[in-house]
């Protein structure tokens, strides 16, 4: 099954079992799938209470650790002057340390542009007949006291019923949850992030022999914007000169490599590397006597070589080139 554009959601297991590094490798890979929406990451209301609580707590925990070395025998050993060469001498605010962990979850949430889904969405009397039918998540035992994961699983069937169309993965470790969303053909369920980054690479890799040719095929027309960027921009490559001083007469660009350093569904970002020649004339200072300069306009060719990153948007099977999106020099 080729991946698709898609919306994910993330049980409280996953950013547990991920220590909470929004920055990390899976969870930092996400913010930018997320960002540019390719793998749109969908919080319920009940999940991002449930995470800063728990978060929360465990930064409760690992500050009082810190305070509490600190202020252990141990350390009351050394003088001041050996602390402060040691580099603690110093006493922590457990409180700000607390809250600036605590807004790591909020500054990933904005990083990922991710969407929420409020409490006031979930079918509460549908919640209730899970419950007394011991259908997922509820279950038997200590499975009766899931209310949280039964708000966040009616949270996400809201959701996709308001937003059809798209996929929705779901990773939880927690067996009964994913079992509540296997019977609906709308969600993809997965223990572990890990696999769905894994399904995202395996396709976005097998796209890379594509998005190679689909630049090869078309680099006149990649030529041809790179040459009218330094058509309009002469600072590119005339730093000593003025805009309004350079009449360009000509441009010659030759592209001799081209590499893929990112792809995604459907866009793909290349580095360029290409020799450059400008004719141009150039208004400057000219000696016209032994003491004497006055402007004059003076032939001048710019050589150079450089590197230039071109963000390319095409269809889905890279077939097709659509945009030529961005070049950033």
């Amino acid at each position: 099954m080729p991946f698709e554009r898609s919306f994910i959601f993330l049980d409280t297991s996953v950013y547990v079992q991920e220590s909470y590094r929004f920055s990390g490798t899976s969870l930092g890979k996400l913010v930018g799938m997320s960002s540019d929406d390719e793998l749109r990451l969908i919080v319920p209301e009940i999940i991002q209470h449930e995470v800063t609580y728990k978060l929360r707590e465990t930064a409760e925990e690992h500050a009082a650790k810190i305070e509490s070395a600190l202020d252990s025998n141990i350390i009351g050993l050394i003088g001041d002057k050996a602390k402060k060469l040691a580099g603690i001498d110093f006493q922590i605010d457990q409180e700000k340390l607390v809250e600036s962990i605590v807004e790591t979850w909020e500054k990933f949430r904005v990083r990922c542009n991710s969407e929420s889904v409020p409490l006031a969405s979930i079918d509460l009397p549908g919640v209730v007949a899970s419950y007394f039918d011991a259908k997922p998540p509820f279950g038997k035992g200590r499975k009766r006291n899931e209310f949280p994961d039964a708000f966040a699983v009616s949270s996400m069937v809201s959701f996709a019923n308001d937003n059809p169309g798209r996929p929705i993965y779901v990773v939880s470790r927690d067996e009964g949850m994913l079992e509540a969303f296997r019977n609906d053909s709308r969600f993809r369920c997965h223990k572990e992030l890990s696999e769905v980054l894994d399904e995202y690479n395996r396709h976005t890799e097998a796209l890379s022999p594509a998005a190679h040719a689909l630049m090869e095929e078309n680099v006149d027309w990649i030529t041809e914007v790179i040459v009218d960027e330094l058509h309009t921009n002469p600072s590119l490559y005339a730093l000593e000169y003025r805009d309004d001083r350079i009449s360009v007469q000509g441009i010659f660009v030759d592209v001799y490599e081209m590499n893929l350093v990112e792809i995604g569904l459907d866009r793909a970002v290349f580095d360029v590397g290409l020799d450059y020649r400008v004719n141009a004339e150039v208004t400057d200072m000219v000696r016209v006597g032994y003491d004497d300069y006055d402007w004059d306009v003076i032939p001048r060719n710019f050589d150079g070589r450089i590197t230039v990153y071109v963000e390319v948007l095409t269809n889905s099977d890279f077939s097709e080139l659509n945009e030529i999106a961005s070049i950033e020099f």
